[in-house]
């Protein structure tokens, strides 16, 4: 159970820090989260991957939901021995 002692305080982001529709080159952050995303997609068989344009991807809102569906796909491949 969380205690004053333990509590860590995550201010509440800026409403302007995410724009679905503002530029993904106008946010190098999550740009390259996504090429990462990519990258780690690209090794899983047809069948496990997105099914998203990677091409099409320009806004922070696709981004977002991009990330938003590989990280479903990922949570649902069993880890091998080691955790890798």
């Amino acid at each position: 159970m969380a205690t004053p002692s333990n509590v860590i305080r995550v201010p509440k982001p800026a409403a302007s820090s995410f724009d679905k529709n503002r530029l993904l080159s106008k946010n190098k952050l999550l740009e390259n989260q996504v090429r990462n995303f990519r990258e780690v997609e690209k090794t899983l068989p047809p069948e496990q991957q997105s099914g998203m344009d990677f091409a099409k991807i320009t806004t922070e809102g696709q981004a977002a939901e991009y990330i938003g569906k590989l990280t479903k796909i990922l949570h649902g491949i069993p880890r091998t021995a080691g955790g890798r």
